[in-house]
């Protein structure tokens, strides 16, 4: 059925909503095709309902009073919705229509679906299950959690098997983080308790996305025009090579010949939900524009990925400096350690470790950056999954180093994350590092071992970090 005409306050719960396989409170329940946690289900007592879980409807945001109390569907009710307005009064709403509309046969739309049944199987919709996974991954009770208190929470639960193991997914998680905080949240860099419900969504979510992704991608991760024309039968589309042609151009929106995973979750976006604007933040749902519409809400000034203090070499030298200093005073040293292992139990994890970049090194929080030098830095320790004390000096340096590698690679890439030729010849220049073309373009080479003519952020550390990066960089970023 579909849901039209509300305006102002809760407009979000106008959408498409296709049936679910179960029951609640006995009688049919549906969910929106996209966007945040959205049901219409009955209350058990004499109302349809439409709020963000399935529950007895004491805080929804709409409501149509079954008469009867037998009803099977809202549409056949005859008074208004009535709805809860921006002063915090419920008033019905005459604009608001409920109807039928025919059912999809999407394959990603019917995988949406399935997955609220999936949420239902692993009982989030229970208040007491719910409350116990938000004290498990806010353990330090603040009432936030951060990207890497959620990657945490989702190895643990993935190794414990509590949660599928498809779930443990970096792409996809950072994609459901992003949509979570940018869309359904209030656009800081936390996820709030009242997000949670929408962020457990999204990891499901996204890394479904991101499984199907990967069968049609193959090892490199990225699509080709062959891969999709060969792969496009798996997503129940009937088309001629013209026309899958056609659609992989239409998905390759840079014109690159590669679609990617944020590519990729634009055209489901899409396909959800044809009718979205493009110029609204809805988009993010997919990561696509996402930079322009942060920059758009702060201002000129703002940056990419959850950082909104545009950066220069002048602030990174600075903060060398700084570090350099750190780094030669074992007093100074030891306060930081003391901040980072909070706990006093002499080991620090990736939460803490983000916590200390954040409040510290407000430069320092960007979260693929800190992701690699925490995994750079255990590789080099023990091996294990904690940061201890003799590895801290060298963590310190890693957070530095590799945010550095990442704000170059930020620059010159433009909006896609990934660095052409011509993007990486510009990098050169900025870092004034003299290199002819035929020497730029065997280090470009190098890099691109896949030959697909962009590299990502991974290759890019890669590089930095291997024996071909050229002496004059190393020199400059240590």
């Amino acid at each position: 059925m579909q849901i039209s005409g509300r305006k102002g306050r809760h407009m979000l719960i106008n959408d498409k909503y296709e049936l679910m396989q179960g029951n609640h409170n006995s009688r049919p329940c549906w969910a929106a095709r996209s966007g945040a946690p959205r049901y219409i289900f009955h209350s058990g007592k004499s109302r349809w309902c439409i709020g963000k879980q399935l529950d007895d409807g004491a805080k929804c945001w709409a409501y149509i009073a079954d008469a009867t109390q037998d009803t099977k569907t809202p549409m056949v009710c005859s008074g208004p919705w009535v709805c809860y307005d921006s002063d915090n009064q419920w008033r019905p709403d005459a604009s608001l229509k409920c109807k039928e509309v025919a059912a999809s046969d999407d394959k990603f739309v019917k995988m949406r679906i399935a997955l609220f049944d999936d949420m239902k199987d692993f009982h989030f919709e229970d208040p007491k299950v719910f409350h116990s996974l938000w004290k498990r991954i806010d353990y330090n009770g603040n009432g936030i959690v951060s990207l890497s208190e959620v990657d945490k929470m989702v190895v643990e639960m993935c190794a414990a098997g509590q949660f599928p193991a498809y779930l443990n997914s970096k792409p996809a998680l950072m994609r459901a983080y992003k949509k979570t905080i940018l869309t359904d949240g209030d656009g800081d860099d936390w996820v709030e308790r009242k997000e949670f419900r929408a962020l457990l969504l999204n990891i499901f979510w996204f890394a479904k996305l991101f499984e199907v992704f990967k069968d049609m991608a193959g090892d490199d991760r990225r699509i080709n025009a062959q891969e999709f024309q060969t792969s496009i039968g798996r997503l129940g589309l009937q088309m001629s090579p013209t026309e899958a042609a056609a659609e992989f151009s239409r998905i390759d929106k840079n014109g690159g010949g590669q679609v990617l995973f944020v590519e990729f979750c634009a055209y489901v976006r899409e396909r959800l939900d044809p009718d979205h604007d493009a110029d609204m933040d809805e988009d993010i749902v997919s990561g696509s524009n996402c930079g322009r519409n942060l920059r758009a809400k702060q201002g000129d000034k703002a940056t990419r990925d959850l950082s909104v203090k545009r950066k220069t070499f002048k602030d990174f030298d600075e903060l060398e400096k700084k570090i350099k200093r750190l780094m030669n005073d074992n007093k100074e040293l030891m306060k930081l350690w003391h901040n980072c292992d909070y706990n006093g139990n002499n080991i620090c994890s990736l939460a803490e470790i983000d916590k200390f970049a954040v409040e510290l090194f407000p430069e320092l929080n960007h979260k693929p950056a800190l992701m690699r030098a925490y995994k750079r830095t255990i590789k080099e320790g023990n091996g294990d999954d904690w940061v201890q004390k003799k590895e801290f000096k060298a963590l310190v340096s890693a957070i530095f180093y590799f945010n550095k590698i990442f704000w170059l690679f930020d620059e010159v890439n433009g909006d896609d994350r990934r660095i052409t030729m011509a993007e990486f010849k510009q990098g050169l220049v900025i870092l004034g590092v003299g290199m002819s073309d035929s020497d730029a373009q065997r280090e470009f080479q190098s890099i691109d071992r896949n030959g697909g003519g962009i590299i990502l952020f991974d290759e890019f550390c890669h590089w930095f970090t291997s024996k071909s990066c050229p002496e004059a960089l190393t020199n400059y970023l240590q």
